[in-house]
């Protein structure tokens, strides 16, 4: 495959990588947070509590988001769910899904698909991520846009991409704690297959276009997700998504409602904790987890503040 990324669930950092390069730009104001705060939500129900954390899936190696409150539910939860697992068995159909679905038919290239200045752009940058052409030129385009995204903001350390989930994860399973999952990997990696090559291949030649200002929308995207920011955060997505709602609909609202049960189901055990971590984009908005909770009768409040979720004010 040309060094596609050894370990399992970095098709995850993928979809947070596209979603942030084709997002509208941002305030040119923001400025860095003196103490990174990300939000924490908390819902209870009778005995039972659910913390729900919205993780950035790609952040820099030295960034310190773990806050007090953070680490207080982590100790407390007694079990933990995530989007996917990121095992080997995870990682082996990861590496099956790509064969399968991420290639090219014989005799069809990406050097034909693109023009001379896309392909140029496209073939530098994956050389430098130390990629072989002769396979990179041969990636459907959704692969060849996850490919270039992640190249281009994370070239160095492709291999090495973690975030906050990632960091929860070892968590739990250093301290024997059970690790549950809200999707498959086939699942998830059929969230970037929507649409036909012909989109798929727009979506490229955009996402090439838009490589020169990704850098500087992704460090504005992190300094509101460190805020703690969930209507900054919402509003990113709105723009994002605007006259676009079966593409939000696909990636967030109805996984959003698929992942109500667990929820439920984790809010009905009594005399337990869990800690539900998934990408920050599922959290707030009108149709966010949040939402969701608050449409069916629970009280969901912002942990270390007075911010009940569900009030007038949200």
């Amino acid at each position: 495959m040309g060094r596609i990324p050894s370990r399992a669930g970095w098709m995850v950092r993928a979809i947070c990588v596209l979603l942030l390069m084709a997002a509208p730009a941002l305030s040119a104001t923001e400025t860095a947070a003196p103490q990174a705060t990300p939000a924490l939500w908390r819902v209870q129900h009778g005995t039972s509590t659910v913390y729900l954390f919205g993780s950035l899936h790609v952040l820099p190696p030295d960034f310190s988001w773990r806050t007090p409150e953070i680490e207080s539910a982590m100790a407390a939860a007694d079990r933990f769910y995530f989007e996917v697992p990121v095992d080997d068995a995870a990682l082996k159909d990861e590496k099956e899904f790509i064969v399968q679905n991420g290639i090219l038919a014989k005799r069809q290239t990406l050097r034909g698909l693109l023009n001379p200045g896309e392909f140029q752009i496209y073939s530098a940058i994956l050389r430098r991520a130390g990629l072989n052409p002769l396979y990179f030129e041969r990636y459907r385009p959704w692969l060849a846009s996850v490919m270039v995204g992640l190249a281009y903001l994370h070239g160095g350390d492709l291999t090495m991409l973690k975030g906050a989930d990632d960091e929860i994860m070892a968590y739990g399973r250093e301290h024997g704690r059970p690790l549950l999952y809200l999707e498959n990997i086939e699942e998830q990696m059929k969230l970037l297959t929507t649409g036909n090559e012909g989109s798929q291949l727009k979506a490229l030649k955009n996402l090439i276009i838009s490589l020169p200002s990704s850098r500087d929308q992704e460090k504005e995207l992190q300094q509101i997700w460190a805020r703690g920011d969930a209507k900054a955060m919402a509003a990113v997505l709105d723009a994002f998504f605007k006259g676009r709602p079966e593409a939000q609909d696909i990636l967030i609202d109805s996984r959003n409602r698929n992942w109500m049960p667990a929820l439920e189901e984790s809010l009905a055990r009594d005399n337990s904790t869990t800690m539900m971590t998934v990408g920050v984009a599922h959290i707030g908005g009108r149709k966010g987890l949040v939402a969701l909770l608050c449409s069916e009768g629970y009280k969901v409040e912002r942990v270390g503040t007075d911010e009940n979720a569900c009030g007038p004010e949200a």
